[in-house]
């Protein structure tokens, strides 16, 4: 008797609609890509919101969203504009997209080092020492 009680218990609560979490996770896998330099946008914009003491609420007005906008884009999961990126980067005074200069843009792919920061190199001095004769 019991345990027929719970799984009539567990009935009423369960949801008749299936949790679509397989969806969600195609989704996730087609849109890799972009998602992944969205969320580091979200970070930076996170962070520099922080940093700056300046509430989402303050960033919508600034570039003319809505305050709810502004929680879809630091949540990570947007497909943000060249336009909006701008206008975050002004109303933060911060960079969110870099782009190679304009002499490195070719068709080829990217090197794997295309990236990297160069190190430059450090002459040091060299120590010349007197030979006594």
């Amino acid at each position: 008797m019991a345990v027929d009680n719970i799984h009539e218990k567990i009935a009423a609560i369960a949801s008749k609609e299936l949790s679509g979490w397989l969806k969600d996770a195609e989704w996730r896998v087609e849109n890799r890509a972009w998602l992944k330099h969205s969320q580091a946008i979200a970070l930076r914009i996170l962070r520099t919101l922080r940093a700056k003491n300046i509430s989402q609420k303050e960033l919508a007005e600034k570039i003319g969203v809505s305050p709810q906008q502004v929680n879809k884009i630091v949540k990570g999961r947007e497909n943000l504009t060249l336009e909006t990126i701008a206008k975050l980067e002004t109303a933060l005074d911060v960079v969110l997209l870099t782009l190679p200069p304009s002499g490195e843009i070719t068709g080829d792919k990217p090197s794997k080092t295309a990236n990297v920061p160069q190190k430059t190199a450090v002459k040091k001095p060299v120590a010349k020492t007197l030979k006594s004769v």
